[in-house]
C-alpha cells in the first residue's frame, strides 16, 4: 500500500546554480496584435484605394492616397490650412462647450421636476425634430458669417444629445433609494451630489461622447453656408476647383480631429467612472 505524501512536509531547498523559474509576463488586452488588429481594415481599404484609382475609377474623382498624403504635407510646410484649423476649433470648442453645458442643466432641471417636465417636453421634442441644417442660413441671418452662427449650430446639435441623455439618467434614478436618502436627513445638495450625479454620470458621457461628431458637422455645415474661414470653407473651395486630394486632406483633418476627440472622451470616462469598474474579470473575457 502506497503512503501518500505530506503536504506539509518540507521541501528539497533549491541550489543556488538552479536557474529560476521563467515568468510569464500577461499583456493587457491581447498585446499588440488585439491593439493592431482594429487598424487592419482601414490599411485594406487604403491599399484598395491606391489600387483603384486610375483603374477602376478616374484619379480625377477619387484622387489617390499617396496624392491626399502629399497635399496634407503641402499643406502644413506652407502653413495654409492653419489660418482654416483654427477658425474651426475655435468654433468646434465653443459649440461643444456650450451645447453641452446647456444639455446637461435643462437635462437635470427637467428630469428633476416633473411639472417642468410636462410643461417643456413638447416644445423640447417639437424643436428636437426640426432639421438642424435648415437652421444655418436662420443663425448666418442672426449671427452673421462668422465664427457666431456656426458656434450656435454646433451648440444647438450637440445640446439635444446631451439633454436627452441626461433627463434620461435623471429619470431613471431609482425613487425608493432617494426617498431612503431623505429619510437619512440627506438635503438637496447631498442628494444631487451623492445619488443623482453618480447615477447620471454614465448618461452624461455618453450624450458627450455621441456629441462629438454632431458638433463638427454643425461647425462644417454652417462654414459650407457662408464663412470666410474654416476647414469647411476649405473643402467647398477644393471641391469647387475640382481638387480631390485638397477634399480628402479637409476630411482627414477631420477625422483626425474626431478620433482624437473621442479617445479624451474615452479616457475621461473611464477615469470620471471608475467606480463602476467591477472587480475580476470583464465581461468580455467570460
Amino acid at each position: 500500500m502506497t503512503e501518500l505524501a505530506d503536504p506539509i512536509a518540507p521541501q528539497a531547498p533549491m541550489r543556488a546554480d538552479s536557474p529560476p523559474a521563467p515568468r510569464v509576463r500577461t499583456r493587457p488586452g491581447g498585446g499588440y496584435a488585439a491593439r493592431l488588429t482594429p487598424l487592419l481594415p482601414g490599411l485594406v481599404l487604403i491599399a484598395f484605394w491606391q489600387w483603384a484609382s486610375g483603374r477602376l475609377v478616374r484619379e480625377i474623382y477619387v484622387s489617390k492616397p499617396t496624392a491626399v498624403a502629399s497635399r496634407l504635407y503641402e499643406l502644413f510646410a506652407t502653413g495654409e490650412i492653419f489660418p482654416h484649423l483654427w477658425t474651426t476649433a475655435q468654433e468646434l470648442v465653443l459649440g461643444y462647450a456650450i451645447g453641452v453645458a446647456g444639455g446637461i442643466m435643462a437635462g437635470y432641471a427637467l428630469g428633476r421636476s416633473p411639472r417642468l417636465a410636462r410643461v417643456f417636453e413638447p416644445y423640447v421634442m417639437g424643436f428636437y425634430g426640426v432639421p438642424k441644417i435648415a437652421l444655418a442660413p436662420l443663425f448666418i441671418i442672426w449671427f452673421g458669417i462668422g465664427m457666431g452662427s456656426k458656434v450656435a449650430l454646433a451648440a444647438i446639435m450637440v445640446f439635444f444629445l446631451v439633454f436627452y441623455n441626461v433627463y434620461t439618467g435623471v429619470r431613471g434614478v431609482d425613487r425608493e433609494l432617494v426617498n431612503l436618502t431623505l429619510v437619512m436627513g440627506a438635503n438637496q445638495r447631498q442628494l444631487t451630489r451623492h445619488v443623482y450625479l453618480p447615477a447620471a454620470a454614465p448618461f452624461v458621457m455618453l450624450g458627450m461622447r455621441l456629441a462629438i461628431p454632431y458638433s463638427v458637422i454643425g461647425v462644417i455645415v454652417g462654414e459650407f453656408t457662408s464663412a470666410t474661414q474654416g476647414l469647411g470653407l476649405f473643402i467647398h473651395e477644393a471641391s469647387s476647383t475640382y481638387d480631390p486630394a485638397g477634399v480628402f486632406a479637409g476630411i482627414a483633418i477631420l477625422l483626425a480631429f474626431v478620433l482624437g476627440a473621442g479617445s479624451l472622451a474615452g479616457r475621461l470616462e473611464r477615469r470620471l467612472l471608475r467606480w463602476r469598474t467591477l472587480s475580476g474579470t470583464s465581461p468580455s473575457e467570460i
